[in-house]
């Protein structure tokens, strides 16, 4: 079953880390439709689970997920709390 959510962010990593913390064990699962300039990119879509890797690439190499999720807090969890289902 699919649903679809929308999250309110000032960046597209903000988003990204606020719904891989609302999807969390099944944040593999997440595949992003807009905005459209992001979509090709920044797909990290992985059926298999792993997506540690692609989420480094993505904010700019190893370890670099976690170090902005500690850097960014406040925006994160500002952006989690417009987390609504579609």
């Amino acid at each position: 079953m699919s649903s679809l959510y929308s999250i309110e962010a000032d960046n597209k990593l903000t988003a990204y880390v606020g719904m891989v913390a609302h999807f969390g064990g099944n944040a593999h699962l997440i595949a992003l439709y807009e905005p459209k300039e992001i979509v090709e990119n920044d797909r990290w879509l992985n059926p298999l689970g792993k997506i540690s890797e692609r989420l480094d690439e993505i904010f700019g190499g190893p370890g670099s997920f976690d170090k902005y999720l500690n850097e960014h807090l406040e925006e994160i969890r500002a952006a989690y709390e417009t987390i609504k289902q579609l």
